[in-house]
Formats: structure tokens, sequence, C-alpha cells
């Protein structure tokens, strides 16, 4: 992702808001995710942060009987995910609004889970982090993926293609200690399998591209967008063991011990 203009982003959008998940992941991790938070309220207040179009949101209000604010800076998909939500008859429980996941507006300690899927980065996991402890009300909890680093020195192409879009990635051990710096008690975590990455994810991008290289076969802008966006999938195949999708679960304790020493207490 190397032409970040206009006419990219149209071209972008025209694919990843057409796919079921605009990121990797699929329900059953989301599942395994979510029973990790092992004592949520009932009717848990949750927030998800960068919800795209709302797949994860859907499952969200599936496997919960919360309300459900969703938050993405893009308003297409907002709009898109709004007449979803009435279409799904859940307007009773999820709301849909554009904002700036640095700079919300929702009161502080007001949730009971907030859920990111491959989105705290883009504004920094410590600034993300730090929202993320506001928001959550003691002993809430955090369930979040982010890209890190498996193995060191990755190509050059593997490592080009990251700094473009997240130049400050690091290890599990960088996250590790991100979690705990903001203050957070780490629950669980686990890595995402590779059917997380094509099931929802890179197998349907590959064939909404294919379908609008029809579309676009005369214009050679789109096109070589298009290529642009199949390297993705195509630099997967070939070097995903250097890197991995990391699935967190967090929580904010109920009190802060001795020396800023994080306890949960129930």
């Amino acid at each position: 992702m190397t032409e970040l203009n206009p006419r990219f982003w149209e071209v972008f959008f025209e694919v990843y808001e057409n796919l079921p998940r605009q990121g990797p992941g699929n329900r059953a991790c989301a599942a395994r995710a979510l029973g990790l938070c092992r004592d949520l309220p009932e009717c848990p207040a949750i927030l998800d942060l960068g919800c795209g179009v709302g797949g994860q949101t859907f499952q969200l209000a599936e496997m919960t009987s919360g309300s459900i604010v969703a938050v993405d800076n893009h308003a297409p998909s907002i709009e898109r995910l709004r007449t979803a939500i009435a279409r799904n008859g859940l307007s009773h429980r999820v709301s849909a609004i554009v904002g700036d996941m640095a700079h919300l507006e929702q009161p502080l300690g007001s949730f009971d889970l907030i859920w990111s899927e491959g989105a705290l980065y883009s504004i920094g996991l410590g600034n993300a982090l730090r929202v993320c402890h506001g928001l959550l009300r003691p002993g809430g909890y955090l369930a979040f993926t982010d890209a890190v680093w498996c193995k060191e020195s990755p190509p050059a192409e593997v490592k080009a293609g990251f700094d473009v879009d997240y130049p400050t990635m690091g290890s599990l051990d960088d996250d590790v200690a991100a979690i705990h710096d903001g203050g957070f008690e780490i629950v669980g975590h686990f890595t995402l399998p590779d059917e997380a990455w094509w099931d929802d994810f890179y197998t349907p991008m590959e064939a909404r591209i294919a379908r609008l290289r029809s579309k676009y076969a005369s214009d050679l802008e789109a096109s070589a967008i298009l290529d642009q966006l199949a390297e993705e999938p195509a630099m997967h195949r070939r070097y995903s063991d250097f890197y991995a999708y990391e699935f967190f679960v967090v929580r904010r304790p109920f009190w802060i011990g001795p020396k800023g020493a994080g306890t949960t207490r129930g």
C-alpha cells in the first residue's frame, strides 16, 4: 500500500468493505477469546473499536446479551453497518457511530468489555491501551488482536509491507510489556490459526479482486491498485512464518496494589 491517494482508497474500500471481515479473525477465535472473559455481567456494555462493516460486531451480538457501541472512523463503513443493524433487527442493542478511537466521547469507566480486532495499532498500541483502560470499569476486559513478528530479520519485502501501515510492530514480548505498562493484567492469549486469515479474509479478498479485474480491465490505475492489494495474500502464502496475529484478553485490575502492581480482586 504505497499509493495512498484518493483513487487508491476508493478501490481499497471497494474491495475491503465487501469482505466478511476486514482483517484476520473468525467466529471460533472470537468465541475462544470471549470465553476467557469468565465473569462478565449477564448483559455487558461492549465497545467495538475499529468495527469496519461489523463482521465481528454481529458475532458479538450473537454470543452475548449485551449492548454494543461499534465505532469506526470511516463513515461509509458505519452507514453500511447501520443498515445491516436495522435489517437484522438489532437497533435496540447495537449502535454504530463514526469516531476517532483516540478521542472518544464515551464516558470513562462505562464499559465491561472493549473488543478490537486488528485496529488498536492505528493510534499506537500504548496510546490505545491507555484509552481503553480509562473507558473500562474496574475489572473490565479488553480483547484485541495485534500483528507481531515471530522471527527476527524478516525478508525485506515483508518488512517493507508492514512498515507502510505498522512501522512500530513488535514481537509478542513487546506487546506483553506494553500491556503491563498500560496497567492491565493478562488473562490469556493465543495465536490466530491460518484459517482465520483465509476463510473470511484472504479467500474472499482474492475472489473480490478477481471480480473487480473485469470491471477495471481498461482502467490502468485501478488495475495497478488491485495488483498492490493482491500482494498481501500472496505475501502471506510465502512468508506467514515470519509474522502472526495474536489474540489477547486482558483485564483492568479492580485496584492498584503496592508500588503500582495491578491486582485483580473479585
